[in-house]
């Protein structure tokens, strides 16, 4: 069982600042009709929420077209967390060093469908770290210098990051609406589309 959903990822703002602006871009979603403050979780299969926030009158003017069924729940969760996409990301999953800008695969998809457990295995140990409080650096195979692993470039279908809105079974997203909040973060985002 299971369900489609898309999610933005503000991969830029701190855990201090999380909270309040994720918060104040939830009031202003509200206040435009596209979500409602009625708590929500049907068909909702977050790792990271137990609920959200049901959809309000105004929810299709969010979508990519009109809309060929109804929205489920937004999970609004924010926090030090790593985002995978789920079923329908086929992208290699990798990350690039921030200082020599070399490449380190993770998962060379359609060819694997598992980590390689010797390049992963630090760099999980360094999210894990940051997802606890911590810098979190990673050692680059490459350069053999160590970074935090927020300033690594991440795959598509990977993001850190402290603030997520989460849509589950609604119809695409359109692009400006996902500028639109992008631009209301205030910082850059990762946008995952795909089925858990």
């Amino acid at each position: 069982m299971g369900d489609y959903f898309e999610r933005v990822v503000d991969i830029e703002a701190t855990a201090e600042e999380a909270g309040p602006l994720a918060a104040r871009v939830l009031d202003r979603l509200v206040a435009e009709g596209i979500l409602t403050r009625e708590p929500d979780r049907e068909g909702m299969y977050s790792l990271y929420a137990d609920e959200g926030f049901a959809a309000g009158p105004e929810w299709a003017r969010a979508l990519q077209t009109e809309p060929g069924w109804g929205p489920g729940p937004v999970a609004v969760i924010t926090g030090r967390h790593h985002f995978v996409g789920g079923q329908g990301e086929d992208d290699a999953e990798y990350a690039v060093c921030p200082r020599c800008a070399a490449r380190t695969t993770f998962i060379d998809y359609p060819n694997s469908f598992e980590p390689d457990e010797r390049t992963w295995a630090p760099f999980r140990s360094a999210v894990e770290a940051w997802e606890a409080g911590g810098t979190g650096e990673a050692t680059c195979p490459a350069c053999a210098t160590p970074s935090p692993v927020t300033d690594w470039q991440w795959g598509d279908p990977y993001a850190l990051g402290t603030v997520c809105f989460e849509f589950w079974g609604w119809p695409p997203l359109s692009d400006a609406f996902v500028a639109d909040l992008t631009a209301r973060l205030g910082h850059r985002t990762v946008r995952h589309m795909g089925k858990f």
